[in-house]
């Protein structure tokens, strides 16, 4: 039960904009259940509480030096509590025994909620938005969502964390905006988005919310495809194992989605040997091909047979073939600045010559 009090207090600190969370609504969560962006008043709080706990949990949503108010029950001087100010970082050092009453954190008002989100991009298709946003479609913005996930890859595969946060921004942008549009002839809107892959991830983890028991990350796999092929079924959709996969995706990455789906249910080979022997036995039939066109189709073998010794070894084909791509240009660019140096031309050097520089770049990036 909530004092008025209290509740009073918490008001006039939040500019009468406030959300009252009760404490036992998140102890038990693996996420908050509250946005940075909102004033909070935690309550009913229990007689012994874990400040590390709460600690952890408010640092998902605050920085660590974030202030906070602690109403703590003080009674021998007659009141009802007293207000303590400290910093989030603070908590682990107070006593679990303190009589917490509440727990006032005020909004940061520079990080926005995914509903302020939403807001700015049904604003921008609105007719007092942007005239660009608004002659937006799905098919227009296409291209926009394919170059997004590719610099979010990008961003990947450099390591960077920055890039990252701000590569993901502009994805998020493109769901959003489909979301949208979607929401506007009354198709589906984001709610729905969220909901139908709630409900998916859940019927698919029965190992987590239902009374299945796996051994391991392999039988959750296998268990994996099962239940999607009963969603395909109860759904009506097409029952082919690989007519799911999007053609559309780079040859690498298909393939790699091919044979993984493949190897669900079962058909791959026991051990690794006969993966490495498949690639010789590929390159043998390059050799012996009747013709170019026999020829062109035995290299797509040796292709696919190498992107599944990838697979078997746990890595992507598609993102070992790009950092391998970038190592050849970055060694490349060494090569042309060695050539420029010395006022020649590539003609002018012989490969052996031009090799050692090659061999320097390699050295230089090791």
């Amino acid at each position: 039960m909530i004092k008025n009090n209290l509740l009073q207090e918490a008001l006039e600190m939040s500019d009468d904009s406030l959300t009252v969370v009760n404490w036992g609504n998140i102890k038990d969560k693996y996420t908050p259940q509250i946005n940075s962006n909102q004033n909070i008043l935690l309550i009913n709080f229990p007689q012994k509480w874990d400040g590390k706990f709460l600690l952890t949990l408010l640092e998902k949503v605050h920085h660590s030096d974030h202030e906070i108010y602690l109403f703590i029950e003080e009674k021998e001087d007659k009141r009802e509590f007293v207000k303590k100010k400290m910093r989030i970082c603070d908590l682990e050092d107070i006593t679990k025994s303190l009589p917490l009453i509440g727990l006032f954190i005020p909004a940061a008002r520079e990080k926005v909620s995914m509903l302020d989100f939403q807001e700015l991009v049904a604003h921008l298709r609105s007719s007092e938005g942007c005239p660009w946003d608004r002659q937006q479609t799905h098919q227009s913005l296409r291209p926009n969502l394919l170059e997004e996930s590719y610099e979010v890859l990008n961003a990947i595969d450099n390591q960077d964390s920055q890039g990252m946060c701000e590569e993901f921004g502009d994805l998020l942008l493109q769901i959003v905006l489909h979301a949208q549009i979607a929401s506007e002839s009354q198709t589906f809107n984001l709610e729905d988005v969220i909901t139908g892959i709630q409900k998916k991830l859940i019927y698919r983890h029965p190992h987590i919310f239902g009374d299945i028991t796996v051994s391991g990350a392999d039988e959750v796999i296998k268990n994996w495809e099962v239940l999607k092929a009963q969603e395909r079924k109860a759904n009506h959709k097409e029952q082919r194992i690989l007519r799911s996969v999007p053609t559309s995706m780079p040859a690498l990455s298909l393939a790699q989605a091919y044979q993984k789906r493949a190897a669900r249910v079962g058909f791959d080979w026991k051990t690794i040997d006969p993966v490495k022997q498949k690639i010789y036995e590929e390159l043998n039939e390059v050799d012996s091909a009747s013709d170019e066109q026999a020829r062109a189709r035995e290299f797509g073998d040796v292709l696919f047979a190498v992107v599944n010794l990838i697979r078997w070894y746990g890595f992507d084909a598609e993102s070992l073939l790009r950092e391998a791509s970038a190592r050849f240009a970055q060694r490349f660019e060494y090569i042309e600045e060695c050539v420029e140096k010395q006022g020649k031309t590539f003609a002018e050097f012989s490969l052996a010559e031009l090799d050692a520089f090659w061999d320097e770049a390699k050295k230089r990036s090791s």
